[in-house]
């Protein structure tokens, strides 16, 4: 993703955003209240054209179709627990995330955070969404490829992550990626919606991290029907 500019030439995710999605883009913005905060984020008018375009275009296969277009009841699930984090205790760093609802309420809380995802889109999102919220001095969105981690990224101590567990495939990718992004001692807070084959992320992870699991039923799934969420926290563990 290295070299990839927006139309308007600027590198995704940068200051800005607001603006050249504002233009780019038939926006519909949601209100949506965690905690004592008040957040707005955009949604795309017409989400089915946009990602029927993409596709027309060869931007996606069957398994990288847009999924961050979409606010996933997982991602509520760790927007509500992102509460619980501390100011002042180093940055926050999201993985995949998409409108990054989950790292924008760590911000409102007064905690520096990191928004990563690769699809230029979802970053320009994400941070539109951070200015709209007045939390650009507190976001940086930056571009991270899992395969290939940039070396200056650093490590968290803190690392969120809402359905990104949807491709069994990439799974030994992320638990390598997990290890390296972790600070020691440090926790990764991972939701995803009830699927049976997830439970095989966890079978490798176990073996670098110790595990940690609670459940949620939150509304928002077809019909309106509540979903079971699982969050589960994943804390490195100590070298023997």
């Amino acid at each position: 993703m290295s070299g990839v500019l927006t139309p308007e030439g600027a590198t995704p995710g940068s200051p800005g955003a607001l603006e050249r999605v504002s233009r780019r883009f038939k926006l519909v913005w949601s209100e949506l209240g965690v905690g004592p905060h008040r957040l707005q984020l955009p949604e795309l008018a017409d989400p089915s054209a946009y990602i029927d375009e993409r596709i027309s275009q060869g931007h996606y296969g069957l398994t990288e179709l847009p999924y961050w277009t979409k606010l996933w009841p997982a991602a509520m699930v760790l927007a509500q627990f992102a509460l619980r984090l501390h100011k002042g205790e180093g940055p926050v760093l999201e993985l995949g995330a998409g409108l990054g609802l989950p790292a924008l309420v760590a911000a409102a809380g007064g905690r520096p955070v990191v928004i990563t995802d690769l699809d230029p889109d979802a970053l320009e999102f994400a941070r539109a969404a951070a200015e709209k919220n007045g939390l650009g001095d507190l976001v940086e969105v930056s571009s991270l490829d899992w395969e290939a981690p940039d070396r200056e990224l650093g490590v968290f101590s803190t690392i969120l992550g809402a359905e990104v567990l949807y491709h069994p495939p990439i799974y030994p990718t992320l638990v390598g990626l997990l290890g390296r992004l972790l600070a020691p001692g440090g926790t990764a807070f991972i939701s995803h919606q009830e699927r049976p084959f997830a439970i095989a992320f966890f079978d490798l992870a176990q073996e670098r991290f110790t595990v940690r699991r609670t459940t949620s039923r939150i509304g928002g799934g077809d019909e309106d029907e509540p979903v079971m969420v699982y969050l589960y926290a994943l804390t490195a563990k100590q070298a023997a």
